[in-house]
């Protein structure tokens, strides 16, 4: 078993010959992580369609990977190294680039269209509109936890505009993928969209990102919709199950342990699809079911609160990134969750009882995985020893 980069580096076969999948939707939901305006070959006003492979091959791959998780993961030279050597993606483009941010109003969106050619046969190129997830930012994810009150966040609005923009600008088969925040703007840009854009859609992935408050829009229990939606989670998600009330995700088997199973890298590929499993891990479970349970007890005011709150306690951290925040975890969190906090009794009970329990049942299971099996020749010793105690 590999990840999306052995299955780059192995599937060297054009989309003509093998048909666009979900792990190609992967591999595009990274690609759009990249600052391809830092290239100096993509122009973010211009539609002008340029080579991924030329992107790669000429650009500054520290620029290119800056301020996002690609940053800082162990596989991803070798995911660059892979994309600038496959045939597969040798001839697609990309256009359409888009990279937004407002702090005033809490606003951090990014989209990048990928024109795969022989992926939907003699129509032309498939359009894949890949959204970016959350930056390593704070202020970044501010808005991911905005999810948890608001019915429509800024980003949701634009990936809408965005969808009917390319889909008046190329014709053909559209396809909208991501990971993370990013896989929330891939539904919710097909709910959004027209119906002659809706009509054009062949497939619709989120790759572990969270799902709504409520239901965006009818189309949520359409058929239709649900023949497109293609929704996969890490087997320990905590993300991807936030707000999920669905059971039509498909749960994949990760390489990593706990929340870091979130990045890409980790996830297992066989062949052209993903490794899956059955069901999420007890440590999913148990943190989905708890905080679906206490998000919907309180009003949009309390939950509003609360985000701002816990926001501003990692703010008070003095970390600017989630990198900067792990370096020191425990002290962090001790700071954070401390009897000096702002935080009511409540809300402070809720996170220790909640981090508590999670972090028995990640022990456990960090325990169960890990634990070497007993060597074959230990029962054959302890029957000796015993029948040579008994004899002395």
């Amino acid at each position: 078993m590999g990840n999306i980069v052995s299955y780059i580096q192995e599937n060297q076969r054009t989309f003509a010959e093998s048909p666009f999948n979900p792990v190609d939707s992967l591999v595009f939901s990274t690609l759009c992580y990249f600052n391809y305006e830092a290239s100096g070959l993509v122009d973010p006003s211009s539609p002008e369609r340029v080579l991924l492979h030329d992107v790669v091959a000429l650009a500054d791959w520290r620029v290119l990977t800056c301020a996002s998780w690609l940053e800082d993961a162990k596989d991803t030279r070798a995911f660059l190294h892979a994309v600038m050597a496959s045939r597969r993606l040798r001839d697609v483009a990309l256009a359409f680039y888009a990279n937004e941010r407002s702090s005033a109003v809490e606003k951090q969106f990014s989209a990048t269209t990928f024109l795969v050619p022989g992926a939907a046969g003699a129509d032309g190129p498939l359009a894949c509109l890949a959204f970016r997830g959350t930056d390593g930012s704070f202020a970044g994810w501010k808005e991911d936890f905005n999810l948890c009150f608001k019915d429509v966040i800024p980003s949701q609005r634009a990936a809408a505009a965005y969808l009917s923009g390319v889909a008046s600008a190329v014709e053909g088969p559209l396809a909208t993928t991501g990971h993370s925040k990013g896989g929330n703007l891939a539904e919710f840009a097909a709910l959004a969209a027209d119906e002659r854009a809706f009509a054009r859609l062949a497939g619709v992935y989120n790759h572990d990102g969270p799902s709504f408050l409520d239901d965006p829009s009818p189309r949520m229990r359409d058929a239709r919709f649900a023949a497109l939606l293609n929704k996969t989670v890490p087997e320990s998600s905590a993300f991807g199950m936030i707000l999920e009330r669905r059971a039509d995700y498909r749960v994949v088997r990760s390489s990593a342990l706990s929340v870091f199973q979130h990045e890409p890298f980790s996830w297992q590929v066989e062949g052209c699809d993903f490794v899956y499993q059955e069901a999420l891990n007890p440590s999913a479970v148990f943190f989905d079911e708890a905080l679906d349970t206490w998000l919907r007890g309180k009003t949009p005011r309390e939950r509003e609160r609360f985000v701002d709150t816990i926001y501003e306690l990692f703010a008070s951290t003095e970390a600017g990134t989630w990198a900067e925040f792990q370096e020191n975890l425990f002290a962090n969190t001790r700071r954070m969750l401390g009897s000096g906090t702002k935080l009511d009794a409540e809300t402070r009970s809720f996170i220790w009882q909640t981090l508590g329990s999670l972090g028995g049942i990640l022990k456990d299971e960090t325990v169960k995985r890990f634990k070497p099996a007993p060597p074959t020749w230990l029962p054959r010793r302890r029957e000796a020893y015993d029948r040579k105690g008994r004899k002395q």
